[in-house]
């Protein structure tokens, strides 16, 4: 009887919907977790202009923006960097992309070629601005560090 127990609370979390034991003897409205579901909404390129519509969730154009904010904080640091959303654009990319990626550019001279990286995730940007804002100081991920400048193993952070 035990392992039935177990077995539907794992059909339950698998569906999405979490029940708590007490839920069995009594019914209250805070006795489960239903799965939230991403909603879609449109994307207007910001190198064209186009709008695309329904294509993106709200999460991912809201991770855009934020990572789009993180990246002017680079710059207002006086970094040279790019940050390259095409991908999200058909129109700019010249094809639908399934899995669109944002593409961060940056060197550290002019004489340099750009260090280039593909990354959706927020926290590796904001590490980045928090690393190059304070570099002598920086205690945080150094394997992001090196995945974000290309800086390989002569990187003294953490140390």
């Amino acid at each position: 009887m035990k392992t039935r127990k177990i077995e539907i609370g794992l059909i339950a979390a698998l569906s999405g919907l979490v029940a708590a034991p007490t839920c069995v003897l009594q019914s209250c409205a805070m006795c489960y977790d239903p799965a939230e579901v991403e909603q879609y909404e449109d994307y207007i390129c910001f190198h064209c202009g186009n709008t695309i519509k329904g294509k993106h969730g709200n999460w991912t154009i809201h991770n855009i923006s934020t990572i789009d904010e993180i990246v002017d904080k680079i710059k207002d640091l006086d970094y040279d960097v790019i940050l390259d959303k095409t991908e999200f654009c058909p129109i700019c990319s010249k094809k639908n992309i399934e899995n669109p990626e944002l593409i961060f550019q940056i060197r550290f001279s002019e004489e340099d070629e750009y260090h280039t990286v593909r990354s959706n995730i927020a926290n590796e940007y904001k590490c980045l601005l928090d690393f190059l804002t304070n570099p002598d100081e920086y205690k945080g991920n150094r394997e992001i560090i090196k995945k974000m400048t290309g800086l390989g193993e002569d990187l003294k952070i953490g140390e």
